[in-house]
């Protein structure tokens, strides 16, 4: 594991050196509850290896991509918030953890923002 990555937030998460409330598992990919959270249901999901935005990606990290959005999907639909959410991944510096993630936003009650966060 390279420095970068024993430092890293979402590494801790993924080896339990920091709790979290897992919503999706799988042998590549963790989803959990954001514990800062932008809307009533906000989930994260990452990569279980260290992984960041670079420009060009090897052909199994974008195929783990798009499992990651897949994975979102199913969580989406199993909280019956997949008829109006919003996933979102931050790029460069608009997020502060390279570590790659993805926001999974959903659960409004009443009115549902309709830019994005």
């Amino acid at each position: 594991m390279s420095i970068r990555a024993m430092d890293c937030i979402f590494c801790k998460i993924i080896s339990k050196q920091i709790p979290s409330a897992a919503v999706y598992e799988d042998e590549k990919i963790l989803g959990f509850n954001n514990v800062e959270p932008d809307s009533p249901m906000h989930f994260l999901f990452v990569p279980k290896e260290h992984l960041e935005w670079k420009s060009e990606f090897k052909e199994d990290d974008l195929l783990l991509l798009g499992e990651i959005a897949a994975a979102a999907k199913k969580v989406a639909i199993e909280k019956n918030i997949f008829s109006a959410c919003k996933l979102i991944f931050n790029i460069g510096k608009t997020g502060h953890i390279p570590h790659i993630h993805l926001h999974l936003l959903g659960g409004w009650k009443d009115k549902i923002p309709m830019r994005n966060i």
